[in-house]
């Protein structure tokens, strides 16, 4: 048994050292990766594997996530196929040691494929959040800048400079689009398709408003920004509401017993030390 599950061990390494070796197109180490899904996306899987894992949405979550630039879509479907296969592997060296522990094998399999899309929603999310927050500023800006009297495009490239973080590198984007010849709705849908937010996507729909009927842009982004402040603020109450229960469950299953023990051996000593005098009398 012993000999068996070195001699497994031994082959599972040596073909991880071949998927490592591999002249393949691998994901660059300056995006933020990480190492998992590096060596997933090395390790060798079979054909069918990896055709399921090259599922067609792949490159549109990558784009929602602000990944497209650094990660191909043939990266994660080999990072989910070598994480299958990697998984597969643990269990059954599991199971050599132990058989019932074989039953670890698809799932582990499962979990390995699933890390990959784990990993995307991940920065997905943490990219809507960023933008969320600085939707409002952006808008605000926006109607100032406008406002003022300044052409949109420019109004736009100065929203840009002063917004940092996924924001700031969509207008940016969008801007270098428009300078490249893009048509200007055309840009401005691709803006709200990469951005995956429906409050982007309203704010754009009033760009797209102001430019092609002419109707007045700084009330219509002001009355946006005033919104989404109105729904953060709602939200913020909301989830502080939701969190008074869960202190409060806290409170009651960590404080109290605490209080009631430390109560308790008080009564006990004191208990304890009458007891002690009467029996001495």
């Amino acid at each position: 048994m012993s000999g068996a599950l070195i001699a497994l061990w031994i082959a599972a390494g040596v073909l991880f050292a071949l998927g490592l070796r591999a002249r393949r197109v691998g994901v660059p180490r300056g995006v933020g990766t990480p190492a998992p899904f590096r060596v997933a996306a090395r390790l060798p899987a079979p054909a069918i594997v990896r055709r399921i894992a090259a599922r067609p949405d792949t490159l549109a979550r990558l784009r929602a996530a602000g990944l497209d630039a650094g990660v191909s879509a043939a990266a994660v479907g080999r990072a989910r196929a070598g994480g299958a296969v990697a998984g597969m592997a643990v269990g059954l060296g599991l199971g050599v040691a132990a058989a019932p522990a074989a039953l670890l094998g698809p799932v582990l399999a499962v979990g390995g494929y699933l890390l990959p899309d784990r990993w995307i929603a991940r920065h997905r999310g943490r990219r809507r959040e960023a933008i969320l927050r600085d939707l409002p500023d952006l808008l605000d800006l926006l109607g100032v800048s406008v406002g003022a009297g300044m052409p949109l495009d420019a109004a736009l490239a100065a929203s840009a400079t002063r917004l940092e973080g996924p924001l700031g590198e969509e207008l940016g984007r969008t801007l270098r689009d428009l300078s490249l010849g893009s048509p200007r709705r055309k840009a401005y849908e691709d803006l709200a398709e990469r951005a995956g937010t429906p409050e982007l996507t309203r704010a754009v729909a009033a760009l797209t408003q102001a430019d092609e009927l002419g109707a007045p842009l700084r009330d219509a982004v002001s009355a946006q920004a005033t919104d989404m402040r109105s729904a953060e603020d709602a939200a913020a109450r909301e989830r502080a509401a939701r969190a008074a229960p869960k202190i409060q469950l806290i409170v009651a299953l960590m404080m109290v017993p605490a209080v009631m023990l430390v109560v308790m051996a008080v009564l006990i000593s004191e208990l304890a030390r009458q007891i002690g005098v009467v029996m001495g009398a």
